[in-house]
């Protein structure tokens, strides 16, 4: 491991312990064994941490993701299916310690910073939300849902519920068993999930 990446998981270990207004670059590089001023040769500042990290975690979630197309496939192998492929990509992706703490700790810090704040809405928020409606329009088209279903609704039923789940176990139930935690965002997700298609499925 270069120095670069070890100052990336020391500063991921350190802000999600202390906040990342609780860390100076000098408690850092003291973390890494090396010089401040060591640290400029690899980021510009704390902020370009922090937008490493920001940067990285937004491309493992969205690493591998299922494309429409597929997603359409593992629809026509059934809703349980369907659902059940993409709640365990996504529980997938939080199965690391690193993205566990970033996690905590980019829920932690939209309370009092504004880039995180924005970083939460537009990231962890509102862009899957998006991607579930266009899931639900998919199977108004299949004709697997009533035509006159809200989508907008239907996702945010099914995501909101499933991003209290984190917030519940990141900061209100902190700490706690994560591998307990992944498994039952897994099985109450599935259980929400099946309670909204239910609730709007054509019937046979």
């Amino acid at each position: 491991m270069n120095n670069k990446e070890k100052i990336f998981n020391v500063a991921v270990d350190l802000f999600s312990e202390h906040g990342y207004g609780g860390v100076s670059i000098r408690q850092i590089a003291r973390e890494v064994g090396i010089k401040e001023s060591s640290i400029y040769n690899h980021y510009k500042s704390k902020e370009a941490i922090l937008d490493a990290i920001l940067d990285y975690y937004v491309s493992k979630m969205t690493e591998d993701e299922i494309p429409n197309d597929e997603a359409g496939k593992n629809l026509d192998e059934g809703i349980e299916h369907f659902y059940r492929a993409g709640l365990e990509l996504y529980a997938s992706k939080l199965k690391s310690q690193k993205m566990l703490k970033i996690t905590r700790f980019v829920l932690i810090e939209m309370y009092h910073n504004e880039k995180i704040r924005n970083y939460v809405k537009t990231v962890m928020v509102e862009a899957p939300v998006s991607g579930w409606v266009e899931l639900f329009e998919m199977m108004k088209a299949k004709g697997v849902i009533t035509p006159d279903a809200d989508s907008r609704q239907l996702a945010e039923s099914f995501y909101y519920y499933g991003f209290f789940l984190m917030v519940e176990h990141f900061i209100i139930n902190y700490p706690e068993d994560d591998e307990k935690f992944l498994k039952d965002l897994a099985d109450k997700s599935e259980r929400q999930m099946k309670i909204i298609f239910d609730s709007v499925k054509v019937g046979e």
